[in-house]
């Protein structure tokens, strides 16, 4: 292998170790700003949503919103409404980390926001059949002893 083919080589893979780098950093390769998490002060910005991630979103909320026994037992015990639980799919960001997005049957997506209360929280949506399910939802400030079946 020569010398120039060598290099190149080298250069692609510099390029490509800057790009994944830039990506879990920022959530982007293409640079653009990530907005800061005003409730986790301190530690790495949260990369915002994409306009796909706008188009998820909105389509969820237009579907019908039902939640799973799981989800309301989790909510009562974290003091999160139903209002509170369509906030965060109104005003949140997909967690794509989080999120099974590849799930053919019920993607899942993991929105993240604060309450208007100033709870921040994990809220767990599948979209399925035209619904959207509330499957879990999480408080990241506080642990919780919840005892749900």
């Amino acid at each position: 292998m020569s010398n120039k083919t060598k290099s190149s080589l080298l250069t692609l893979a510099l390029l490509l170790l800057f790009a994944a780098y830039q990506y879990f950093t920022t959530g982007s390769i293409d640079g653009h700003k990530t907005h800061p998490n005003p409730a986790r002060k301190g530690q790495r910005e949260v990369p915002r949503g994409s306009v796909s991630d706008a188009r998820i979103l909105a389509d969820m909320q237009d579907q019908k919103l039902i939640y799973t026994k799981h989800a309301k037992c989790r909510m009562d015990c974290r003091t999160i409404s139903k209002s509170e639980v369509q906030h965060v799919l109104r005003n949140g960001h997909i967690n794509h980390r989080k999120s099974e997005q590849n799930n053919d049957r019920c993607p899942t997506y993991a929105v993240e926001g604060n309450t208007k209360d100033g709870q921040e929280v994990r809220i767990v949506f599948a979209d399925c059949d035209n619904v959207t399910k509330v499957i879990t939802t999480i408080d990241l400030g506080k642990k919780y002893n919840c005892y749900c079946e």
